[in-house]
């Protein structure tokens, strides 16, 4: 393998692992795979891809947007025919559902650079998926589990939360890749709910926290006047004083003003 290790693509966001203790200790997270198809996501060299193969998966699917990475893959599709593929392709732009069949998990070292529109991606499809486990940039991966009243939460919780039963599992130094990153990096397991915390529209609570969060400095009050001029309606039906900070509020709250805000609109139609 080391002939290859020459050529990382930065653009890509290629950072590849080197210890064999930590692929076990990421697969070994994602529990019995024996029953289950797996996707992977920038399987790169091979390294966390020979470990979930030990796993005995009933099929994995790698996804390798690097055309050079995907020719390194040849001996292990030798190995493994029947139940290892890999395809060259965005995984951004992949349709999940038409190259595997459910019980899906993922298991994946995400190229920092595309990680969150990833992990967006399949929130937006999660009951496709029975768990994901998951490498992230460390700050990345702070801000899925951030709680209320901390630094790290922001628009990112609160979808990741609402949809999800998440936990950081673990942390990796730079040193343990190639090249070495110039940040940490975490590994999170992610179980998708049956249904969701609370009853609410995706589309406007995304809108809503990405709206306040663009201004988390600025009171609740402040922040809502750039969605309606009923800011004082919203937060009466919320149970809101519009004094707090959007790090102050729970999912469950972002969840009644966000459906304070839907039944506004419908009045106004």
């Amino acid at each position: 393998m080391r002939k290859f290790l020459s050529r990382p693509k930065k653009s890509l966001g290629q950072n590849f692992i080197l210890s064999s203790e930590i692929t076990k200790r990421i697969v070994a997270l994602a529990g019995n795979l024996e029953n289950f198809n797996v996707i992977e996501i920038g399987p790169g060299y091979g390294a966390l891809t020979r470990e979930i193969l030990a796993h005995n998966p009933k099929f994995l699917l790698a996804i390798e947007k690097d055309s050079n990475l995907v020719k390194c893959h040849d001996q292990l599709l030798n190995e493994h025919q029947g139940n290892y593929r890999i395809i060259e392709a965005d995984a951004f732009h992949i349709i999940e559902e038409e190259l595997i069949e459910r019980p899906v998990k993922v298991i994946a070292n995400l190229p920092y650079n595309v990680s969150v529109a990833l992990f967006l991606k399949w929130l937006s499809n999660i009951k496709f998926f029975t768990s994901l486990t998951l490498m992230f940039q460390k700050e990345v991966a702070d801000r899925i589990v951030a709680r209320p009243n901390s630094k790290d939460y922001g628009s990112l919780s609160v979808l990741s939360q609402l949809l999800c039963d998440i936990r950081k599992e673990f942390d990796i130094e730079p040193k343990e890749f190639f090249p070495r990153p110039k940040v940490h990096s975490s590994v999170i397991t992610v179980n998708p709910l049956p249904t969701q915390r609370f009853a609410v529209n995706l589309e406007t609570l995304t809108k809503l926290t990405r709206v306040v969060f663009a201004q988390r400095r600025k009171m609740l009050r402040n922040s809502l006047q750039n969605i309606t001029n009923h800011t004082e309606t919203l937060l009466e039906r919320a149970k809101l004083s519009g004094n707090e900070r959007p790090e102050n509020l729970t999912v469950e709250q972002f969840c009644l003003l966000a459906n304070s805000i839907s039944d506004l609109l419908m009045k106004m139609l």
